[in-house]
């Protein structure tokens, strides 16, 4: 089991990248997800130059691992985001990238959105696909409106055959996603107590069943803590992540 975890790169909760990738190579993490909001921006929320990080996640044997977060409200071009991120990702050696697309605004029409996605993933696709990418797309929890539901996120799948299901278990009851499997490039991993979701918890503080990720081969990436239901930035302390990995392991691998 490869298990991975979201570099503390945020504004409130932010660690050098040469002290973070250090930390995840004593600790046994096999990657490291850098989060980006806005496009263009990666240096800037490293604080470092990307290719200066690649050397680092090189050197240290880290897969590097990139989620862009797309509020569709202010970013209706999935394929110009990702064009926008293509130097970076490529200085910092990553190979995984993901959108993660929301709503951006109540008042964004999300029947229509959803109607218009094989289009923009697809185009997405053909820019990923050029770089040597692989292009992966993640759902919500029912609370965004966008994505949440396992049919919906199937349709889009099959309509764009290059597309990737990037799974969090912590946005849904896991077993309702498990037809999805094969068609995976990465799994968010986080605890919640179901019915409520997105509460990204340390793994062992909710009431998610984690055996479902046994035998899985691709990356999971820890996301504890960093929203204000789950203690907001600083819940994802080393020793929360130190032990969420080994109960992971102990449930799962």
């Amino acid at each position: 089991m490869r298990i991975g975890m979201l570099g503390r790169f945020f504004p409130g909760n932010w660690r050098p990248p040469a002290d973070e990738l250090r930390f995840a190579a004593e600790n046994g993490f096999a990657a490291v997800q850098i989060r980006s909001d806005n496009p263009g921006e990666i240096a800037g929320l490293l604080r470092s130059d990307p290719a200066e990080v690649g050397r680092l996640f090189a050197h240290s044997g880290i897969e590097p691992v990139v989620e862009m977060l797309l509020r569709m409200n202010e970013h209706p071009s999935v394929a110009a985001a990702l064009r926008a991120n293509l130097e970076a990702l490529i200085a910092l050696g990553c190979r995984r990238v993901h959108i993660h697309p929301v709503p951006g605004s109540s008042g964004v029409d999300v029947p229509e959105l959803e109607r218009r996605l094989p289009e923009l993933f697809a185009a997405a696709v053909e820019v990923a696909e050029s770089a040597g990418l692989i292009l992966g797309v993640e759902h919500n929890s029912h609370e965004h409106r966008l994505l949440f539901d396992p049919e919906t996120c199937a349709s889009l799948l099959a309509d764009v055959p290059g597309l990737w299901f990037v799974w969090d278990v912590n946005h849904a009851d896991p077993r309702s996603f498990l037809t999805l499997r094969d068609r995976l490039s990465l799994v968010h991993v986080s605890d919640t107590r179901l019915p409520v979701t997105n509460l990204h918890l340390p793994v062992g503080e909710g009431t998610v069943d984690f055996s479902v990720l046994a035998n899985l081969e691709v990356p999971m990436i820890l996301e504890i803590g960093g929203l204000p239901a789950s203690g907001g930035p600083g819940l994802d302390t080393d020793q929360a992540l130190r032990t969420s990995k080994a109960r992971l392991l102990k449930i799962a691998g």
